[in-house]
């Protein structure tokens, strides 16, 4: 990557140390540091700054007039909790979007792709980001919408058990289990089992998934 050094990190308090972990991270590829700045300066930001770099807070921002105009080729960065910033931002001309729950060494490879400077963004793939982080972002608030015991027991779904083995994992009846699998299938708006664990795998809410699963797409 070129010209790194006119990068700036736009970060929250509560992010500043992810922040200067990319910046740390970004310098060692590209042998020149970029700046890290609060949120809060987004606004003031132009071409002259050179490339923007926002990290997204949990839950996202809500952006104002003056940091949309600043979003011109700027890169986004943020998990499912953000998505709805980060279509705003992608149709205020954001550059791209990218997953910060990817790993880190990952993210870094992706971040090294879009800051580059000879890097493209053609219509078309945006707009299928876009539609990627609705979608993944609708899915994110329907398995959100569950309660703990459907959460754990489409968590077993996912982990290859069936109704008796949950029944007695649970210490409940199974009748009860059925109801439960009926109460989620029907708030994540899905079909069938198969369909409810593949979308708890691409929300990435299953923790005891092999980290390196999360490489599957940038949303």
């Amino acid at each position: 990557m070129t010209h790194s050094s006119t990068v700036t990190v736009y970060t929250t308090h509560s992010d500043r140390g992810f922040a200067n972990a990319i910046a740390a991270g970004i310098s060692t590829r590209a042998y020149s540091a970029p700046q890290t700045a609060d949120m809060s300066l987004l606004r003031h930001h132009t071409s002259d700054h050179g490339r923007a770099l926002v990290l997204l807070p949990l839950g996202g921002v809500d952006w104002h007039v003056k940091e949309l105009s600043a979003l011109e080729g700027s890169v986004l960065v943020g998990d499912l909790s953000s998505g709805r910033s980060m279509i705003r931002g992608l149709a205020e001309g954001a550059h791209s979007a990218l997953n910060s729950q990817l790993p880190f060494a990952s993210l870094l490879d992706e971040l090294q792709a879009a800051l580059n400077p000879n890097s493209t963004q053609p219509a078309h793939e945006k707009s299928s980001l876009v539609q990627r982080i609705r979608l993944r972002t609708e899915e994110s608030a329907r398995i959100g919408s569950l309660t703990d015991r459907e959460f754990e027991i489409v968590g077993l779904l996912y982990g290859g058990s069936n109704v008796d083995s949950i029944a007695r994992t649970a210490h409940i009846a199974p009748t009860t289990v059925r109801a439960h699998v009926r109460s989620i299938l029907q708030k994540l708006g899905v079909h069938s089992q198969l369909e409810a664990c593949a979308m708890l795998r691409r929300s990435g809410h299953d923790a005891r998934r092999h980290p390196l699963e999360l490489r599957i797409g940038r949303f």
